[in-house]
């Protein structure tokens, strides 16, 4: 029963930290997109790395121990992340582990996922990630190309040097995806794996590529994450309260010169990468540890400020929409706004980046005359 309220205790605050910054922050900020696109991208990627460290500080209140070892990100650098997808809920220790894996930044890097486009219509989370520039994406190849490239150039036109983070599995380990896994290895005559299922290859070359030909690579970050004691594997487990005790996390950096540039030598590379990591992970489960030299959490004064921030607004909030009539007509408006965005579109990134290349425009022609 404890581990219930307290389950329910995480997850409410959770959502609504991402609820309050969607209607206190980020549906205030939309009017700047029509002035200057370039400084709503600036502005939304700093406030989002700002609400990044409210995931990491509730894990830390809770106790949940979030260990990381070896090689740090550069939160300046363009690169494209990938990692295991152990369970559906991954992602939420993931904003610890970046916390640790960035310090002694605080909110500058700009990580975004590739997700599967159903997230974009959960309220709250999928709004904020759309508004955010995560790419999603349809499991049809060609519509998934067209999106994949037109976000990239939209950040090389900002100079957005920004990590892309992409579950190469495509979804997570559970019975029925080890089944289909194993099914291909047979077809492909490839090794079974227990830890992991075979990545798919085909968007990581295309999106590697892109970053290459345009010379925004700096590295490709391989992150494995392992769950050495229990393991929650979707939402439900974490709002009974089945938190693991810990959560560890392994970081090696593969700086751009030692990456593949052809479409077949970067697919065999992801393979030989998988391979190695189902060994780690292999290793891993027979010491419960990565390595003995797993980062000390450090700077804690930035996630006690970002728990009383979030807190107080996810508090305000509420109290506004029990209150306040013109507060729940301005919450039902951004809703009903971004219903619409997300039934009738590729999503507000979309009308973003459609939107800058006619600013630039327009600008362009302004300036000129």
């Amino acid at each position: 029963m404890k581990g219930t309220i307290l389950g329910i205790i995480y997850c409410a605050l959770w959502y609504g930290s991402i609820l309050s910054g969607f209607l206190m922050i980020a549906c205030p900020l939309l009017p700047l997109l029509i002035l200057s696109p370039i400084k709503f991208r600036k502005c939304g990627d700093f406030l989002f790395s700002c609400w990044e460290l409210y995931p990491a500080a509730l894990l830390h209140t809770f106790g949940i121990k979030i260990a990381v070892s070896g090689d740090h990100i550069h939160p300046n650098e363009s690169a494209v992340l990938i990692m295991n997808h152990r369970t559906r809920v991954d992602w939420n220790f993931l904003w610890a582990a970046m916390y640790q894996a960035c310090l002694p930044s605080i909110g500058q890097h700009k990580l975004k996922f590739v997700l599967k486009d159903p997230i974009k219509h959960i309220p709250g989370p999928g709004w904020t990630m759309q508004i955010n520039g995560f790419l999603y994406i349809t499991r049809n190849w060609d519509e998934d190309k067209g999106r994949i490239s037109r976000a990239l150039n939209y950040l090389i036109a900002l100079s957005r040097r920004t990590q892309i983070l992409i579950f190469p599995e495509g979804t997570d380990l559970t019975v029925n995806s080890k089944q289909r896994s194993d099914k291909y290895a047979l077809e492909h005559k490839m090794p079974q794996y227990s830890y992991t299922l075979h990545p798919k290859t085909t968007g990581f070359s295309y999106l590697v590529q892109l970053f290459q030909q345009a010379n925004f690579l700096d590295a490709v970050y391989d992150l494995t994450i392992a769950y050495p004691d229990s393991v929650p594997q979707t939402e439900i487990d974490l709002i009974t309260g089945k938190f693991p005790k810990e959560v560890h996390f392994h970081i090696e950096r593969i700086p751009s010169v030692n990456i593949p540039t052809q479409d077949v030598t970067l697919r065999n590379w992801l393979e030989n990468r998988w391979l190695c990591k189902e060994n780690t992970l292999e290793q891993f489960y027979k010491k419960k540890a990565f390595s003995d030299q797993a980062w000390p959490m450090t700077k804690l004064v930035p996630l006690h400020a970002a728990l009383f921030f979030w807190s107080l607004l996810t508090g305000l909030t509420l109290i506004f929409l029990i209150v306040s009539p013109l507060f729940r007509l301005w919450a039902l408006f951004n809703a009903l706004l971004f219903v619409g965005i997300s039934l009738l579109t590729n999503g507000f990134h979309e009308i973003e980046m459609n939107w800058y290349w006619k600013w630039r425009t327009l600008f362009c022609h302004y300036k000129n005359n």
